[in-house]
């Protein structure tokens, strides 16, 4: 689900002016870059959503680790956009987020011609391509559809 009122408005300005349906005026208006979702997100980094074993650690090896994660993340920016073209390729956006970041990372790993991705990349990509979302650290359920994550299973058999 979209929360920002602006964009929502903006997409649907785009789905009245083409007369797409809204999911699809949503993939197809401008994307945010990952600086933006970064900042929308601020506990997102390499490893995903916080961080590993955060009862273990004190608040400032939290901070320490978050930020190590967010340049890290920040400096892959270009595998993160090859994730986003991707996702829009294979995998049509559904309205209930019910797969998690993590099973769908190794989904993009065993895809035909699929790549290593970190957690926190995959997580950037799919908030970049406007999958819809719900919030489980350290990694967010995305609303993709179940038969095209079936199909790219498959295929990789």
């Amino acid at each position: 689900m979209t929360s920002n009122r602006r964009r929502k408005a903006e997409i649907r300005t785009y789905q009245a002016a083409t007369g797409v349906p809204y999911m699809e005026a949503r993939r197809q208006t401008t994307l945010p870059t990952l600086a933006e979702v970064m900042e929308q997100h601020p506990l997102l980094n390499d490893f995903g959503i916080g961080v590993y074993d955060p009862w273990r650690k004190t608040a400032q090896q939290r901070r320490e680790e978050i930020a190590a994660g967010r340049v890290e993340l920040a400096s892959h920016e270009d595998r993160v956009m090859q994730i986003v073209a991707w996702l829009r390729d294979n995998i049509t956006p559904i309205r209930t987020p019910t797969f998690s970041s993590y099973g769908l990372k190794h989904v993009l790993e065993r895809s035909p011609g699929g790549w290593y991705a970190t957690n926190g990349e995959f997580i950037a990509a799919a908030l970049i391509a406007g999958y819809p979302y719900k919030h489980d650290a350290p990694n967010p359920l995305f609303g993709m559809s179940a038969r095209d994550i079936t199909r790219l299973e498959q295929a990789a058999r």
